[in-house]
Parts: C-alpha cells; structure tokens; sequence
C-alpha cells in the first residue's frame, strides 16, 4: 500500500529522503566532525560528496522554513484572521529552481505507478 498519493507530498518525501540518506551516513562514518561546530564546512563537504543534492536541499529547506517563520511572526494577525502569503525573493526561488530536478526524480520513484 503506497501512503503517498500526491506530488507535493512525494517532493516533500523525496527531500527528506535524500536529506536522511545523507545524514546517516554523516552520523555513522563522520562521528567526530559532526560533534564539531568549526568543522561545518567541512561536514558539508563531505556531505556533498556523498549526494550533492542534500546539501542544497538541505539549505533551500532550512532558508524556506527561515522566511515562514519569519512571515508568521511578523504577521500573526494576517495568519489568524484568514492565512498568509510569503514572498520569496529572486535568489530564493533561484535556489528552489535549483534543486527541483533531484527532488522530482526521489519522487517519480516513490508516486504509485498508474494503471
């Protein structure tokens, strides 16, 4: 039985999958570099060899998370009255663009094949 029934829900799937591979392996092979906060930049490039994509997925979804958090707080009373929009700006929706081929093809293997 396949949960996953839409393409928003496989892309956020997809992400996190290829995030969570990457840090398995950054948990089990680098203990000592994840431990050091200095060593961030390597930890990241380490990360990127073992799947480029997860490092850009992983900074486009933690700056996302940093403009919602950021919209919500500055508009709490557009949130609670009827929703909120958030703007992304060029560079950001540059960085969405970016990475978009590795997360469609995570989520074309985890969409349910139609019959």
């Amino acid at each position: 039985m396949n949960l996953i029934t839409t393409t928003d829900h496989a892309f956020a799937t997809a992400a996190k999958d290829i995030v969570s591979a990457s840090k398995v392996i950054q948990t089990s092979v680098l203990p000592v570099l994840t431990k050091a906060a200095t060593q961030a930049s390597t930890i990241e490039a380490v990360t990127g060899l073992v799947s480029p994509a997860a490092v850009n997925i992983e900074r486009v979804a933690f700056a996302l998370l940093g403009v919602i958090i950021r919209t919500i707080t500055d508009g709490s009373q557009a949130v609670a009255a009827s929703g909120l929009n958030v703007l992304l700006d060029a560079a950001l929706v540059a960085d969405v663009k970016a990475i978009m081929p590795a997360v469609r093809t995570q989520a074309a293997q985890l969409m349910p094949v139609s019959k």
